[in-house]
């Protein structure tokens, strides 16, 4: 990068968290982050992407949160954005049920964040097996086998561990493992997840302080796997233990999900009728300050976008 302001503009801003359990979640196996992850959106949606991508894990993402937390950008921008964001495959929001050990089952409600665009047949995908877990009831993807139709070829989604061992290579060439070396150093992976850590801290702590070289990257990552392995969280009596049982796709907008409505790119009929309304009539556009209810903070992520843009060589952007 060109600019010696850009790290310090991007780093993760003060923001509301969801309730525990709710909240932002990062998809599993995304581009290493770089200045033009967003290139393709218009300006309001890549300044609002790139500012959501740096929230940390739990953050409250919906559109009044965003509004609140953005200067220029009301409710109803901030819904149009999200809806392009989902429409453009980043954004998923899915409700998970859990089995809580003494309390039967629960919903909680994430949205899913791909700083990587995903199609829909990713997200179908991805929402079926999350966290590498088949949960059972779930509506069949589209592409599974019917009795009597031939077998359509299509692999089952790896497992977070698996996801993460791949996509080292991206981020650091020496530590290019085969399919064979992920499979075999899977468990180890899981075993740091289990433990507590995200993927991305996972991934971090494998690809940092490398070496001058590395003459077998799976060697090298069994030996850096096992001998970093964090410690096993002290049990809390408040701990609950949890299990995800299953996984539905809801409305980016409302509390509908796929079991009582058809989504079409993650949004329900009615609030997508909702946004392409508002949008005819001009609601979706920047609010003066003269009509927001209190003063707000400014975060310039607009100008931030512009900024990585410049520093990737591409121009600012269609406008919003």
């Amino acid at each position: 990068m060109t600019s010696p302001h850009i790290s310090a503009a991007l780093r993760a801003p003060a923001h509301r968290m969801a309730k525990a359990g709710f909240g932002k979640r990062h998809a599993p196996d995304e581009a290493p982050r770089g200045a033009a992850d967003f290139a393709h959106l218009p300006t309001r949606e890549a300044a609002i992407a790139a500012y959501v991508d740096r929230l940390p894990e739990g953050a409250a993402i919906g559109y009044k949160v965003l509004a609140e937390e953005l200067a220029d950008y009301g409710q109803q921008a901030c819904r149009s954005a999200l809806d392009r964001l989902t429409r453009e495959g980043h954004l998923r929001r899915i409700r998970v049920q859990i089995a809580v050990e003494g309390s039967g089952l629960r919903w909680v409600t994430r949205t899913f964040f791909s700083r990587t665009a995903r199609d829909a047949a990713w997200w179908r995908q991805y929402i079926r097996f999350i966290r590498g877990v088949d949960a059972p009831g779930q509506p069949a993807p589209p592409d599974e086998v019917r009795p009597g139709e031939p077998e359509p070829g299509v692999p089952a989604p790896r497992s977070e561990a698996y996801t993460v061992l791949a996509g080292l290579g991206r981020r650091e060439p020496r530590l290019q493992l085969s399919e064979g070396e992920c499979v075999a150093l899977e468990e180890l992976v899981k075993e740091w997840l289990v433990r507590g850590l995200g993927c991305e801290q996972v991934s971090q702590a494998l690809v940092s302080g490398l070496p001058a070289s590395v003459h077998s990257a799976g060697a090298f990552l069994r030996t850096r796997l096992e001998n970093k392995m964090p410690p096993v969280p002290q049990p809390r009596k408040s701990e609950i233990r949890e299990e995800i049982v299953g996984a539905l796709e809801m409305c980016a907008f409302c509390d509908e999900d796929e079991s009582t409505t058809t989504l079409v790119d993650g949004v329900c009929p009615d609030c997508r009728a909702d946004i392409d309304r508002d949008e005819a009539n001009g609601a979706t556009g920047d609010v003066p300050d003269t009509f927001l209810a209190r003063p707000r903070k400014r975060t310039d992520v607009a100008a931030m976008v512009a900024e990585l843009r410049a520093a990737a060589g591409r121009p600012a952007g269609p406008g919003r």
